[in-house]
């Protein structure tokens, strides 16, 4: 102990094993920007400032500001970056790497906070070790930096259990001098601790941190269809791209109140990337040159963005919404797209998890209701159902491109769209279906985009669309459309021109029986039919139910019993554990009566406990004496339930089922 809590000698080791425990803390931000790029930043601030304390360590007066000075400069030469952004780093670093999605790209305003935590983890633990009596003490801010990481993103797996070993180990070298057990032991508690935080979920401090978006007012993209559409030869922009790309989402619009639409969803600076969130993806990419202004910040997008090149964008990860706020000439967009035959997207089930498909639709008039559960025959919500209210919707109704067109996307238009007049715009098409399809309980969302030319790479306003699109599980968001209007190029090879080959293999709704609700021959009369799931239920529960309960209700009543802790309750105790047991005991026995009956099941040492409870239990009962056995007879009792417990382990299961 003396060794432990004494003033450590002034050693290369100790020093070296606070600099690796800081190091190992701070790589443990891999989650956030990957370890890869942190090796350089963090490497480049320790090996400097422990160069130096190592030359300085019995220097008190300048040892720490050496040190931090020395990692100072290897930082801004490993970041190549001016002190400016290391003091920013300080302030708005660590903000700016919870904005943005994982893994970060390792820019200096982003990742300076990493290697600073290091830096002064690693100075103020050394003077800890140099300056106090307890070593161990020089560890609380490299754990500190633990702490933060983790609230960052908890690790886990194989990272977390060799970032535990290697601290721990840095522990026992501190401690270790004379005593090699002891570093031993802190290894393997210290492994244990951090392995224990390491593995538990990420704390909430990236929940509240998005991206602002600086510009105070944002056009909805949907506002200004009418008007793109008014001049439609327009360009907007061009793509280069290896085939052709059926669409081009621009905004995203979940949130519908009964008047307007709004997009959902938080925004992020857009990292080194996204990961697929798709089964069986597949990977394209585009070049994009903007001829105009979309109306900023808004960016062509696709569902899945993967990685952009050449802008500081902005994304939506739940959406594939892209923003920029600076002036964009071009930029490079990689996307994912799912890979799925034409069956199986026809017999996929929706995805009721997809963030925003199921948002409100306000206040929904009764006569729209009725018309959706008409459209799809009360079939139960899938991929299918959805298809079902999409040819609805393209035999039924007419699309209004020229003239006078109708206006409006709220429920008093949508309503007249539907029941009255029954031709409405793109836009009436996409948000009078996303609306039926959220009360059909299907995810859905209203997109707003462009649609790929037919020959050439240039989009221009007449382009502009509206679409809906459903979730499916496994796939994603699905467009359709339901004005019939759209255009698939047999050239494409994405996932719409899979929905239109899964399209044309619907059968007519008479043909298709609802899972929920099978068709029954009308010249057959209702049956009675027997409840044989209710049946089977009484049944199956009492008898089920009975196993776990007769192990609670035998533990109440012992409770009850050693509460009271009377003679009578200790011999009744007693006396049923032994009939558990197979003892054939009655109310009529006495004690010593039940002890020779007892004797073929239990061993000399429990028959043995059953004659100290006689005893008890005459004393108490024929002495006529004031005796106070009761710690006597439930002292019997102990013995007599140790004696039981050494019994076969098929006879301590049988009696545990036994009331």
């Amino acid at each position: 102990m003396s060794v432990l809590l004494g003033v450590p000698a002034v050693r290369g080791s100790g020093v070296v094993a606070v600099f690796a425990a800081a190091s190992v803390a701070g790589l443990l931000f891999g989650p956030v920007f990957g370890v890869g790029a942190l090796l350089l930043p963090v490497g480049a601030t320790v090996l400097p400032s422990l160069a130096v304390t190592l030359w300085l360590r019995s220097r008190e007066a300048w040892r720490a500001v050496a040190a931090v000075v020395a990692g100072l400069a290897g930082l801004l030469v490993a970041l190549r970056a001016n002190p400016s952004a290391v003091l920013a780093g300080v302030t708005d670093s660590w903000r700016l790497a919870l904005q943005t999605t994982w893994p970060a790209l390792p820019e200096p305003e982003v990742v300076v906070f990493v290697p600073l935590l290091v830096l002064a983890a690693s100075v103020f633990g050394v003077e800890l070790l140099l300056r106090l009596r307890a070593p161990l003490v020089s560890l609380l801010p490299s754990l500190g930096v633990v702490a933060l990481s983790q609230a960052y993103a908890a690790a886990s797996g194989a990272p977390a259990i060799l970032a535990a070993v290697v601290f721990a180990a840095c522990g026992a070298v501190i401690v270790a001098r004379g005593i090699p057990w002891a570093a031993v032991a802190l290894g393997v508690v210290g492994a244990v601790a951090l392995g224990a935080v390491s593995s538990g979920p990420a704390l909430s401090l990236r929940t509240d941190e998005f991206a602002p978006l600086a510009t105070p007012r944002v056009a909805s993209p949907l506002d200004e269809l009418p008007s793109r559409l008014a001049d439609p030869s327009k360009p907007v922009f061009e793509y280069t791209s290896s085939a052709r790309v059926d669409r081009w989402p621009i905004a995203v619009l979940d949130e519908f109140d009964g008047v307007n639409w709004t997009p959902g969803g938080e925004l992020r600076r857009m990292g080194a990337g996204l990961p697929p969130v798709v089964e069986s993806p597949s990977s394209r990419s585009a070049e994009v040159r903007l001829l105009e202004s979309l109306g900023r910040p808004w960016l062509p997008s696709q569902t899945w963005p993967a990685t952009v090149e050449g802008v500081d964008a902005l994304v939506d990860p739940a959406r594939g919404t892209l923003l920029s706020e600076a002036d964009v000439s071009s930029y490079t967009l990689t996307w994912w797209e799912p890979q799925v035959d034409p069956t199986s997207l026809m017999g996929k089930a929706i995805d009721p998890s997809a963030p925003g498909g199921k948002a409100g639709v306000g206040t929904a008039p009764a006569s729209v209701h009725a018309l959706a559960n008409a459209a799809v025959q009360e079939m139960r919500s899938s991929f299918r159902t959805a298809m079902v209210l999409e040819k609805y919707m393209r035999d039924n109704y007419e699309l209004v491109t020229t003239g006078d067109l109708p206006v409006g996307h709220g429920w008093p238009q949508l309503e007249r769209f539907l029941t009255v007049e029954k031709r409405g715009t793109r836009e009436q098409f996409a948000a009078a279906y996303v609306a039926m399809a959220r009360l059909l309980g299907i995810p859905a969302r209203l997109v707003v985009g462009f649609a790929g030319p037919d020959s050439g790479s240039v989009v221009r306003n007449g382009d502009a669309l509206a679409w809906p699109e459903v979730a499916v599980a496994g796939v994603g968001w699905v467009a359709l459309d339901p004005t019939g209007s759209a255009r698939v190029s047999s050239a494409s090879n994405g996932l719409s021109a899979v929905t239109e080959e899964a399209r044309s293999q619907l059968p007519p709704v008479e043909d298709m029986v609802s899972p929920d609700l099978p068709a029954a021959p009308e010249d057959v009369a209702p049956t009675t039919r027997v409840p044989w799931a209710l049946a089977l239920w009484l049944l199956v529960v009492p008898a089920v139910g009975w196993l776990p309960a007769v192990p609670v209700l035998v533990g109440v009543r012992s409770w009850r019993r050693r509460r009271s802790g009377t003679v009578a309750d200790a011999w009744a105790e007693v006396r049923d554990r032994l009939r558990r047991h197979g003892v054939a005991v009655t109310p009529a026995m006495t004690v010593r009566d039940a002890a020779t009956a007892a004797r073929p099941v239990v061993d000399p040492p429990t028959a043995d406990a059953l004659s100290g409870l006689a005893t008890a239990v005459d004393a108490t009962m024929w002495s006529g004496a004031p005796v106070d056995a009761r710690a006597q007879a439930w002292a019997a009792v102990r013995a007599v339930r140790a004696g039981l417990a050494r019994r076969p382990w098929k006879a301590r299961l049988r009696a545990a089922f036994r009331y």
